[in-house]
């Protein structure tokens, strides 16, 4: 029992510190403009999920975090004299004087000149999360006790394609009903409801993030295969795979629950999300149900979740490998990153006719983490190929040199950082070595055995000067 909290305890950690690496970079990139993909890939989650996993653990948007700390920039700035009230509005971010008066004064409760004359006005604004902006001191914790508790069972379960008929809605979550009612129509004209029909709602978009008018949704109710719909209904298939399951949640309480999946099921669970959208199946429907009293489960994909069959123990050795023809791909941020960036680019591979039966994967990384700041690191993610592959862009082909290697092998992936410090600190010193100047090889060990790859084992390859 203590394991499992320790282990919860410690997957938790990971999530904050992902987080807290956004907030420390917005705080210091507040002039700059904050692209969502960027921010997605320094916390190395997937942009599909990053902003529904950021606004419950911080309690706003990424949006409205970055509005509300250039608001309190403003407001500190507005203390020193001289400073133009429209050069502070452009800096927020505001086209306009009026604009930037008028979302200062719904902030604040006063205009900026009545802040301006206010004696020790206080520049913070309420704060969930409790970061604020400080100019020049570095964002070291953030609150996350606002999270909803968990209030419903959450299960995890494999279920297979759902193959569904369906009709889009744009617009408001809340007034979906019409759609659903002119779908119901159409397929019962068509013979096409059943006692066993699946009845299946699919958000596309985060109404904290996407404007209300353009948020899409599908009503869907699953269908036999050899159905052929009539336009404007139309069909597709729901991805089957792994699933997080909130058992029973009453409508009313959708969004609070999506909050506690997004912002501590995962993290308390140590799991990941696909890239898909998540959907709603609704349990009772019927005539004269009221929607008060309807109750869906809600579904999260995840990320495949098993580990390896069989644990290889790491053991040191010293080896002298041949040079390797590589295929490669650099990549440019965290090195937790790494995992979202090796999905792309085996996707990448696939479309290329690799990886071949006799290649071999690795990771180059090219700086120090302890030296170099999270987001420019620079990694390159390799495939062996012979003589004669002709790269396509962005590919590109170089040789690594071979040469005398110390290797820690079967180093699981999470534990790489202690199998670094074991050659450095434990090998090494003892061994009369001294490292070579290029880069290390972190080679996959099993990634072609179906490992997830955060469960797969690598070898660290570490360069060494020839013996004289």
């Amino acid at each position: 029992m203590g394991d499992a909290r320790l282990k919860n305890e410690k997957t938790q950690d990971d999530y904050r510190r992902r987080i807290l690496r956004v907030l420390t970079h917005i705080q210091a990139h507040l002039g700059e403009t904050l692209d969502l993909d960027d921010l997605a890939k320094l916390a190395c989650f997937s942009s599909y999920h990053f902003h529904r996993i950021f606004a419950p653990m911080t309690g706003e948007t990424v949006a409205d975090h970055v509005r509300r700390l250039r608001l309190e920039r403003a407001a500190t700035e507005l203390r020193k004299a001289g400073r133009p009230v429209i050069q502070l509005a452009l800096e927020a971010g505001y086209e306009a004087h009026e604009a930037f008066t008028r979302a200062f004064k719904s902030a604040y409760g006063v205009s900026p000149a009545v802040f301006r004359r206010a004696k020790e006005p206080d520049a913070r604004l309420r704060a969930a999360s409790g970061v604020h902006f400080r100019p020049g001191m570095p964002v070291t914790t953030f609150n996350s006790n606002h999270m909803t508790a968990q209030y419903m069972k959450v299960i995890t379960k494999k279920i297979k394609p759902l193959r569904v008929a369906y009709l889009r809605h744009v617009g408001p979550y809340e007034e979906t009903r019409q759609t659903w009612m002119d779908l119901v129509e159409r397929l019962s004209a068509d013979r096409q409801i059943a006692a066993q029909s699946v009845y299946i709602g699919i958000g596309h978009d985060n109404p904290g993030v996407t404007p209300v008018m353009e948020l899409r949704y599908d009503a869907c109710i699953t269908v036999e295969e050899g159905y052929h719909p009539k336009k404007p209904v139309e069909v597709q298939t729901i991805e089957g795979g792994e699933y997080a399951v909130a058992k029973r949640c009453p409508v009313a309480k959708i969004k609070d629950a999506f909050q506690y999946l997004y912002g501590k099921w995962l993290a308390e669970n140590s799991r990941e999300l696909r890239p898909a959208p998540g959907f709603l199946v609704f349990l009772n429907v019927g005539r004269g149900i009221a929607t008060a009293k309807l109750r869906v489960d809600i579904h999260m994909p995840l990320q495949p979740g098993r580990r390896p069959k069989q644990e290889r123990k790491m053991k040191i050795e010293l080896t002298t490998l041949p040079p390797k023809r590589v295929a490669y791909v650099r990549h440019v941020g965290p090195y937790e990153g790494v995992y979202h960036a090796w999905m792309d680019f085996m996707q990448r591979l696939k479309r290329h006719g690799l990886p071949g039966k006799d290649s071999r994967l690795l990771v180059v990384p090219l700086d120090n983490p302890k030296v170099t700041p999270p987001e420019k690191l620079r990694f390159d993610l390799c495939v062996t190929v012979d003589e004669q592959y002709v790269p396509a862009k962005p590919m590109r082909v170089r040789t690594i040199a071979g040469g005398d290697h110390v290797v820690a092998r079967n180093c699981p992936v999470t534990e790489i950082a202690r199998g670094y410090e074991h050659i450095y600190n434990t090998w090494l010193p003892g061994s009369g070595r001294k490292v070579r100047k290029a880069p290390s090889l972190l080679v996959a060990v099993n990634s072609q055995e179906g490992i997830p790859t955060p469960f797969g084992l690598r070898d660290i390859c570490v360069p060494l000067e020839r013996v004289s």
